[in-house]
């Protein structure tokens, strides 16, 4: 297969995930800001967002297999450079159905809380990271880098050896982690107590 379609398939991936960001971005901007939760504008954009990523993720795997289609198995297997371009691509394919999953299982009640909203953000903003990872590297690979490793050097990773994690690195993930946990139970916790303050309900 010739590589122009791989470069063709991941130029349209990376269009639609920037896309979805920039709509998040604004959905979440207008949603701080009070605006009506039920304006064309606010509608247009969480709903933009939704398509943008729910076909990014359709291309997201159209690009793995044209990336096969150019690049052997054992080539993946054997190159350091390749391994990091195949975990990059995994961690954004993760972290878009993260994305798609809070999408489809809150539905726009996710707009409710600032807190959740500005969860959902921010795995917008890792997919859009690691989908410029990924190109990144591979544009590495076929000689035209983007520049955009060194923003990843930043956090101590070599995309051009094997990939690993400095120690500081996994602290703050670990960190992360638990304090997203943390807010997770508080805000059910407090979406529980708020449904037991309501007066119940009783039929005339």
């Amino acid at each position: 297969m010739p590589p122009a379609f791989h470069a063709i398939t991941t130029g349209l991936l990376n269009g639609l995930l920037l896309f979805a960001l920039l709509a998040v971005l604004l959905r979440i901007v207008l949603q701080w800001r009070d605006h009506n939760p039920r304006s064309p504008l606010a509608i247009a954009a969480d709903r933009g967002a939704l398509w943008a990523a729910s076909l990014g993720g359709l291309l997201a795997l159209a690009a793995i297999i044209t990336g096969f289609a150019i690049w052997a198995p054992s080539a993946a297997i054997n190159s350091p450079v390749m391994r990091n371009k195949l975990l990059t691509a995994a961690l954004l394919v993760v972290t878009y159905a993260i994305f798609l999953a809070i999408r489809w299982k809150l539905g726009e009640a996710l707009w409710q809380s600032k807190t959740v909203s500005a969860f959902y953000g921010l795995v917008a903003l890792a997919g859009f990271h690691w989908s410029m990872v990924t190109s990144s590297i591979g544009g590495d690979i076929a000689g035209i880098p983007s520049g955009y490793e060194t923003i990843v050097r930043l956090s101590g990773v070599e995309t051009r050896f094997t990939y690993y994690l400095p120690t500081w690195v996994l602290i703050v993930i670990v960190v992360l982690s638990v304090a997203m946990l943390v807010v997770a139970f508080t805000d059910r916790e407090s979406a529980e107590g708020s449904d037991d303050q309501q007066p119940a309900r009783t039929s005339a």
